[in-house]
This record gives C-alpha cells, structure tokens and sequence, in this order.
C-alpha cells in the first residue's frame, strides 16, 4: 500500500481541504469493492384470507359463495325427491345466516336482501329442472305454489338473516362509542 505523499502539504499548491484529502487517498492493488445498495422490504400486508378475516368478504364474494351453497342443496334435492326438500333448506339457512356474518358492514344490505333470493331461485331451479312441468305457465305456477308451502322457511331465513345483520350493526355502534 503507498500513499500519495506529493499533497502531504508539502510545497503543494493546493488548499488544506485538498491536502487533507489526497493524505487520506491510499492506493492499492485491489479491486475495487462492488457498492451494495441495501432497501427494505416491503411491508408485511395480510393476503386474501387474512383480509377477509381483518375487514371481511366482499358482497359479491358472499352472494357468488352462497348461490353456490344453494345449487348445491338444490341439486341434491333434485336427485333425492325433484321438490324443494332437506337440501335445499339447509343451505339456505346456513347461507342466511352465514352471509351476514362475514360480509364487510359496508355491504350489509347486500346480505340482508340475499336471502329472499336465494330462496326464490333454488325454489325456480327446482321447479325447471326437475322435469315435471311443461311449460312457462306450470313452471310459474309451481314456484309460486312452492313459495306458498314453504313460506315458514323462507321467513326464518330471513329473520335469521335480520337477526345477524342487526346484532352486527349493534356491535358496530358499541364500538364506535
């Protein structure tokens, strides 16, 4: 290792901020070290799940998951009995009471109104699929019929449904305060 000794103050022509610094400049036979640019990482966000789970599902997440769960009950009622029967009844009253329960509260509504629907469409699905009806007419004619008999189940659903959303709601406010 040699060190420049022309700038050591010596006779130099320089200024003292340039004597200092060539007396500090030292020259070896060394490659000269790669510079290494350190960052941070990015910050640690929650994937999908734990999104859900933190804010909740999104309202067209939970009306695609619970017309699922519906067909679902809707096609083992069609292979069982082809009537609006256990499958179909069960699921909707878990998707009743299931949707309200993990939507986001900014979509609540969507929950509260799905219900209703749900039902009428697997009560329709059935009622079209199940090859006992004709014609539009007859098709029309049995799901009104059907919604008739199995009124009791379509409003606890949806009282279920209510039920969810208003405690839901209450706690929103608790927390609030």
């Amino acid at each position: 290792m040699t060190t420049d000794s022309a700038a050591a103050g010596t006779g130099g022509t320089g200024s003292t901020q340039d004597a200092a610094a060539s007396l500090l400049t030292t020259t070896t036979d060394a490659p000269a070290a790669t510079s290494v640019v350190v960052t941070t990482p990015p910050p640690a966000t929650p994937g999908l799940i734990g999104r859900a789970r933190a804010e909740g599902v999104t309202g067209p997440a939970v009306v695609a998951a619970s017309a699922l769960l519906v067909a679902g009950g809707v096609l083992l009622d069609l292979n069982r009995a082809a009537t609006l029967g256990l499958g179909t009844g069960l699921a909707f009253v878990i998707a009743a009471l299931a949707a309200p329960a993990v939507v986001r509260f900014r979509s609540l509504p969507t929950a509260a109104v799905l219900p209703p629907l749900l039902f009428v469409a697997g009560a329709a699905a059935i009622a079209r699929l199940s090859g006992q009806n004709r014609g539009n007419r007859e098709v029309v004619l049995d799901v009104a019929t059907t919604l008739a008999l199995s009124a009791p189940l379509l409003f606890c659903g949806a009282a279920a449904a209510l039920l969810v959303g208003l405690v839901r709601v209450g706690r929103h406010l608790a927390a609030r305060r």
